[in-house]
């Protein structure tokens, strides 16, 4: 007997708008990947085009490109059977994060090169709202700045390879309550990345960032919440 989507994601879908301004495919896949890289769509569902299309009151065609384009990041396999499925992104976590390391490292070596003073002084601004944000705001603070700094590195392609990577660790399963001494070496850590930015410093950019990474991998070891 093949396994359906199950209702309750089809039930969170019917709740998404899909506004006729967007190309409504951008908006079908945005909702998907939103719903995998959360854990809200479990490994191993399966996509079907007319559930999914019924759900969000769009025609298949947008559902079919969509889910083409979940298939290119990875997010879904296509199976022997017909159809497709939601792949464990999270087994593949250590992959992922070598890979994103590379990313950011590069970017980070570019920006040293070419950030401006509106840009360093934004990256102060959110280093500055950490201490006294809560655990979910300093998760979303942590992400625009790392994501500035890919800004900074003038490379919208590398931009947009980071932002994906970087998405699939705010899965719920991989994030923790993060105690005062993790945030505040956090903290200090973004100053070091800041400073050596600021100086215009390749090389220390990259220093400080690939510690600060491995430390935050080493969180997310640590307290990982596999289902």
């Amino acid at each position: 007997m093949a396994v359906r989507l199950a209702p309750t994601i089809a039930d969170n879908l019917r709740q998404l708008p899909v506004e006729r301004g967007d190309k409504v495919a951008d908006q079908v896949y945005r909702h998907l990947r939103k719903a995998i890289v959360s854990g809200e769509m479990t490994p191993g569902s399966r996509l079907r085009e007319t559930e999914i299309a019924a759900a969000l009151s769009v025609s298949r065609t947008p559902v079919r490109e969509a889910i083409s384009r979940l298939i290119g990041d990875w997010l879904v396999r296509e199976i022997s059977t017909g159809g497709v499925e939601v792949t464990d992104v999270m087994a593949e976590a250590a992959e992922i994060y070598h890979i994103r390391e590379a990313l950011e490292l590069c970017a980070a070596r570019l920006a040293a090169t070419r950030i401006t003073p509106e840009q360093l002084a934004r990256l102060d601004e959110l280093n500055k709202m950490m201490p006294i944000a809560s655990f979910e705001e300093r998760v979303h603070i942590n992400q625009e700045f790392h994501l500035a700094i890919a800004v900074a590195s003038g490379s919208p392609r590398l931009l947009e390879m980071i932002r994906g990577f970087r998405e699939m660790f705010l899965d719920h399963r991989w994030i923790s309550s993060q105690d005062s001494t993790y945030a505040r070496r956090a903290i200090e850590d973004h100053e070091k990345i800041v400073a050596a930015l600021r100086a215009k410093s390749p090389s220390k950019v990259e220093r400080v960032l690939r510690a600060h990474l491995k430390m935050g991998w080493s969180e997310v070891q640590s307290h990982a919440k596999p289902e």
